[in-house]
């Protein structure tokens, strides 16, 4: 039998074409919703946007037919009906509030139930909404349509094979992948650790031949270990062959810093750091996704830069490090380099929600906390790197912050999925094993997951 599937406000916010999401069944908005979607229209951020395609998508539909009576989806043989009735305390045990929007849902959902034989289940990702409506007799589940397992693909893998095969590479510094026929196909721009037990060879699989990594450095700063190495090489690799680099991982495993140091290798130069670059980037653009509130920064005193740098206290910190590295300057003088920089444009900060609209050319944009963000949100971001440009991804979806976002529907896992295989994308998955922070920071991690 076909059932009435009502949908939460969270749902739309993430995932507007949600409305399509349930075949030939009847998809529910409630007053509530539509009232809550009202308010969210305004922000420039993601929630904003979302609401806004919400609404698009409702009126293309109302234009089509009575959303009261119920009006026919051609995409899917289904119906969407608009309810905005069944609101009353009566439905919801004495302990609820009907003023509470979750709640209002909720009842409308009794309320639907006890006019239709036909199952009604509530569509949520808010799991105390989830709770809250079990408790009342509500069939409820989440949106799976838009859930991703997290892949199992690090970027990285081990291959044991004989010193022969190990003095070959080192020899004619490639191999032909046939060499390993009995190990799974390799994916483009994988990094391969060739050992024999005693000895090792550190490889990347590009244009179908497996590629001895050379020794590099960024900005002065040499890798710590062998998934440092392969970031480095990714990070420097011009952005004509590797334009994406997705880095995943726990803090303490230089994801930020080491971006930070590929990034001034490919800019800067000045009198302090006595440092000579071959310069592939016009500009240095680091972003990172504001969890408490995008629309806020609109709020606050000063320009955009002043707005954002509280946020990104830990690109500024690594910054300083990376300026002083090689040399003894005073504080004061690594922050007159810092100022210099944003003053010529060299370097500039936006949160990531204000990418929309933006075409970022020849550029080294660095985009942390990755895991607070959604679909279409990465979606822009990348869709921004213009010609030249080169984009890097940082985030641990171990630390997700936003209520309504997991590890199966977070941007980061999205675009780690799909990016799985192209040509363009590079990715590096650390783990606890690789902090580099502290012993007591590499403690923490494996004793306070």
């Amino acid at each position: 039998m076909k059932k009435y599937y009502v949908l939460d406000t969270n749902i739309l916010l993430q995932s507007p074409g949600a409305i399509y999401g349930f075949e030939d069944n009847t998809v529910v908005i409630t007053g509530t919703t539509l009232q809550e979607l009202d308010s969210k229209k305004n922000p420039d951020g993601e929630i904003g946007y979302n609401a806004r395609q919400t609404a698009r998508i409702l009126e293309d539909i109302r234009n089509r037919g009575n959303l009261i009576k119920g009006v026919k989806l051609k995409e899917t043989d289904g119906k969407l009906i608009f309810e905005p009735n069944e609101v009353s305390q009566e439905n919801l045990p004495e302990g609820f509030d009907i003023k509470k929007p979750d709640n209002r849902i909720i009842s409308s959902c009794i309320g639907i139930a006890r006019k239709t034989k036909r199952a009604v289940i509530l569509v949520t990702n808010d799991i105390m909404m989830r709770i809250a409506a079990a408790a009342c007799g509500v069939e409820v589940q989440e949106y799976k349509n838009d859930q991703i397992k997290e892949s199992s693909y690090v970027g990285y893998r081990e291959i044991k094979t004989s010193r022969e095969i190990i003095d070959d590479i080192y020899k004619k510094q490639s191999l032909a992948p046939e060499i390993f026929a009995d190990e799974k196909p390799f994916v483009a721009n994988e990094y391969i650790t060739l050992t024999d037990g005693n000895t090792s060879a550190l490889c990347v699989y590009r244009d179908n031949c497996i590629r001895l990594l050379k020794d590099t450095t960024a900005f002065g700063i040499r890798p710590q270990n062998r998934l440092q190495r392969f970031a480095l090489d990714a990070l420097l690799a011009p952005a004509e062959e590797i334009p994406l680099v997705i880095l995943r991982g726990p803090a303490g495993t230089a994801k930020t810093f080491l971006s930070m140091a590929a990034a001034l290798d490919k800019t800067y130069t000045d009198e302090f750091t006595r440092h000579t670059s071959s310069t592939s980037y016009d500009k240095i653009y680091i972003g990172r996704a504001n969890v408490s509130s995008d629309e806020a920064f609109g709020f606050l005193p000063g320009e955009l830069e002043d707005k954002t740098r509280p946020l990104l206290g830990c690109f500024y910190s690594n910054l300083e490090d990376l300026l002083r590295k090689g040399n003894h300057e005073e504080d004061a003088q690594i922050q007159i380099q810092i100022d210099d920089m944003m003053e010529t444009g060299l370097l500039r900060v936006f949160p990531l929600a204000y990418i929309r609209g933006m075409s970022i050319k020849n550029s080294f944009i660095i985009c942390d906390e990755a895991q607070n963000i959604g679909r279409s949100l990465i979606r822009d971001i990348v869709t921004r790197c213009g010609q030249g440009s080169k984009l890097v991804i940082l985030g641990d979806t171990n630390q997700i912050d936003v209520p309504f976002l997991d590890k199966t529907n977070s941007g980061l896992t999205y675009l780690a999925h799909n990016m799985k295989g192209s040509t363009k994308c590079a990715q590096i998955t650390f783990t606890e094993k690789e902090s580099v922070r502290s012993a007591l920071a590499t403690e923490a991690l494996n004793r306070l997951m």
